[in-house]
């Protein structure tokens, strides 16, 4: 643990460096045109893809995680976790889910920031003595519980932000289903805040195309798997009604960042990295904590522990 703190206090400087930090300049103009810093609004730390799992090495290093969030100087407000919370529920069986379950919540216990959260492909319980449709219905509902949402996408305000959670898991494949798109639309037609997104595949991302052609051939819809199949219709959207700003997600575990038309889609890699068997390609563990000001502007650091 000491040898991790030091890195956290003396290594973040050179993330910059390696140019795998992000610094948006964040002001504001008066009306005698003297430029003046933006406040910051907020700090939050993004988490994803935290693959919980009932190991000793895996629960000690989750803990940490949280421990070294909750104990932060300039501690965060809130905490965004985007999806996948526990290893794998996908046709595990209910114990050792259960077991997985346990780990995360001993392991959230030891923060008491506030935490969003939404749901990840590999939250979904699932078991084969079922039809497809009743997999999705109740094992999502299953991973609703144990996350604590009344529904599986929604909003909340905090800051002068909107923060807009969304289910990517759709019963044909990682889209809003036609009720979660007409309640979206009505929440960004009715805020003038500016708006996080959140959700737990990408909308837009570098990092989704560069995974999908390291495990698939380029031929066909290699996205399929890795980005919302509707990213052309968010992306409409969020040109509508230009006062979304940041899109946080998870899923690849990889680290990108893709500004389009006003939008910082972001990818933070994962506290996992590769399932906890270190770094996954070329990222290894992370999570990211990030500021959102009050014009709308974001700044980033990324934390490797």
């Amino acid at each position: 643990m000491g040898d991790r703190r030091s890195f956290l206090r003396n290594g973040l400087f050179g993330i910059g460096a390696l140019g795998l930090g992000n610094f948006s300049f964040a002001a504001t103009t008066t009306s005698s045109g003297v430029i003046q810093p933006a406040s910051r609004a907020l700090r939050i730390a993004h988490l994803t893809d935290c693959h919980t799992q009932p190991k000793t090495s895996t629960e000690k290093a989750l803990k940490s995680v949280f421990r070294e969030i909750n104990n932060m100087q300039d501690r965060p407000d809130l905490i965004i976790n985007t999806g996948d919370s526990v290893l794998d529920a996908n046709y595990a069986a209910a114990g050792f889910l259960n077991d997985c379950w346990d780990v995360w919540n001993d392991s959230i216990g030891c923060c008491s920031i506030p935490m969003y959260s939404c749901i990840g492909n590999h939250d979904v319980w699932t078991v084969h003595d079922i039809e497809e449709s009743l997999q999705t219905k109740e094992g999502k509902l299953s991973a609703m519980q144990k996350l604590g949402l009344k529904q599986s996408y929604y909003s909340f305000e905090r800051g002068g932000w909107k923060f807009i959670a969304l289910d990517s898991m759709g019963e044909d494949g990682y889209k809003l289903d036609t009720t979660q798109w007409h309640w979206l639309e009505n929440e960004l037609a009715n805020t003038s805040k500016p708006v996080c997104v959140y959700s737990h595949v990408p909308i837009i991302s570098a990092a989704s195309m560069m995974y999908a052609m390291e495990r698939r051939s380029a031929k066909g819809n290699m996205l399929q798997k890795e980005m919302h199949a509707d990213a052309k219709g968010l992306k409409d959207l969020f040109f509508k009604y230009q006062n979304v700003k940041l899109c946080l997600s998870g899923h690849v575990h990889y680290i990108d960042e893709v500004d389009y038309l006003g939008v910082k889609y972001m990818c933070n890699g994962s506290v996992s990295g590769n399932w906890w068997k270190g770094k996954l390609d070329e990222f290894p563990p992370a999570y990211a904590i990030i500021d959102l000001y009050t014009d709308g502007s974001v700044k980033k650091e990324l934390i490797y522990y």
